[in-house]
């Protein structure tokens, strides 16, 4: 049955906040006047996950998440307990289906289950790293300082990949631009020009006519250059759900020129800090690693830590898988072999991924820096070229007229 909260009030002075089932709206304010009650406000709680799952869009964005996180955390340590403060947040979220997920949440945890438990229903939203985290923050009996920390690192990871988004959206900008600007000119331009040259007579210069013919089969087959492309990411998409494929596809980005690094590094930068957290957090380095590389984007460097994994059960230590392995840098295993020496390992790998999220935010805005000129020179080049072959007929034309 349905669920409502409700704000009434028992007396004149007094306001009181709960919940009821009832099979409508009407029906919930009908049980609240029986119990003496005058409703203020009446709010359907159960939307129903099974409901939903009719629904086309069925996601909650990573920033969502990281806003549950910072709530709850900020909930719990003002001494609200799990259920009150998921109402509370429940109430406040306008994506009606992570509301439905965090009622759900809620259910659970009144079944019995922990917030561990009841969360790990949900791993399209709440990954395996979450669920450790608030698990371990249960058996230490320190639930809000796991969140604390959590909602810290999640909020790093979002201002990190903002900050990419952010450097690349006027490259890509500008790159729209001149091929919007290129297909205008094509579709809409040389047509009407193409008239004129007919009517003329005389046979067009060797770039002319090649332009005619790139214009004409953009106008006569769009649809199916759009339905190549369109076809050509759907299969390319596909074929990276089998590892093999994305085995492959994942090592040549690593060997890309210039981009192959940033890759790297910001992967090793994601890494480090979720080593960092979870050591931090008691969790033993195997589970570390094993969550770590259920997280990892590159299966090159996931199948690495699953190596790492067996290597240290049998008994090596961190330092020296990162030697053996030719994926991580050699300041990498320096700065980590000092961090196991000294104790101080969980603060090593902060610093290893402080850095290279430094360096690679660096990078990334000089590449921006100097793709601007070079996107707008290229375009400007194509640009230049169809303007010079629709001037070249009438330069023709002026010379036959000497």
């Amino acid at each position: 049955m349905p669920q409502y909260i409700y704000i009434a009030k028992p007396a004149p002075d007094k306001t009181i906040q709960g919940e009821i089932e009832a099979e409508s709206e009407s029906e919930a304010v009908t049980k609240l006047t029986k119990l003496g009650y005058f409703p203020i406000s009446i709010e359907a709680l159960n939307i129903s996950l099974e409901r939903k799952s009719f629904f086309p869009f069925r996601k909650v964005s990573k920033q969502e998440v990281v806003v549950f996180t910072r709530q709850l955390s900020n909930l719990i340590g003002s001494g609200i307990n799990i259920i009150n403060g998921l109402n509370i947040i429940s109430r406040q979220t306008t994506n009606k289906y992570f509301r439905a997920v965090i009622n759900d949440v809620v259910s659970k945890i009144k079944d019995g289950k922990s917030l561990s438990d009841s969360l790990n229903y949900h791993p399209q939203i709440f990954s395996n790293l979450y669920v450790q985290l608030i698990h371990s923050g249960e058996v230490g009996g320190n639930i809000d300082g796991a969140l604390e920390r959590l909602s810290g690192f999640l909020e790093k990871e979002q201002d990190f990949s903002d900050s990419l988004s952010s450097a690349l959206i006027y490259p890509i900008f500008i790159m729209l631009v001149g091929i919007g600007t290129i297909i205008v000119l094509l579709t809409f331009v040389i047509p009407r020009l193409t008239v004129m040259f007919e009517d003329m007579g005389q046979v067009l210069p060797l770039p002319t006519r090649a332009l005619i013919a790139a214009s004409n089969a953009l106008r006569i087959y769009w649809w199916m250059i759009l339905a190549i492309v369109i076809t050509g990411v759907f299969l390319f998409r596909r074929s990276q759900r089998v590892v093999a494929n994305k085995i492959v596809w994942d090592r040549i980005k690593l060997k890309l020129v210039f981009f192959g690094d940033i890759i790297l590094k910001s992967e090793i930068s994601r890494l480090m800090h979720t080593l960092a957290l979870l050591l931090s957090s008691g969790i033993t380095i195997t589970s570390s690693l094993d969550i770590s590389a259920a997280l990892a984007e590159n299966e090159i460097l996931r199948i690495e830590l699953l190596r790492f994994r067996e290597r240290i059960n049998d008994g090596l230590s961190l330092s020296r898988c990162l030697s053996e392995s030719k994926l991580f840098p050699s300041m990498v295993n320096s700065i980590v072999s000092v961090g196991e020496e000294t104790g101080t390992l969980e603060k090593a790998l902060l610093r290893i991924s402080q850095d290279y999220e430094k360096e690679v935010d660096s990078t990334i805005k000089n590449l921006t820096r100097m793709l601007e000129p070079v996107i707008i020179l290229v375009m400007g080049i194509i640009v230049g070229f169809i303007v010079i072959s629709m001037l070249l007929p009438i330069f023709q034309i002026n010379l036959l007229a000497r």
